[in-house]
């Protein structure tokens, strides 16, 4: 896997983000803590770095 389990279960929810981000019309706050993030800022700290846009780009 070359991941650390940190690293995997942040990579399963973001993709699990990205899923909602393009099917629904859900707030990025709802998005993030149904993917399981604390905050959205938290989040969208780590959807950026690991997808290389914004939520708002992405979506």
């Amino acid at each position: 896997m070359h991941q650390t389990p940190i690293e995997y279960l942040l990579n399963y929810r973001v993709e699990q983000a990205k899923k909602l981000l393009r099917h629904s019309e859900l707030s990025i706050t709802d998005i993030a803590l149904r993917a399981g993030f604390s905050t959205s800022a938290y989040f969208s700290k780590i959807f950026k770095e690991l997808v290389g846009m914004t939520l708002r780009e992405y979506r």
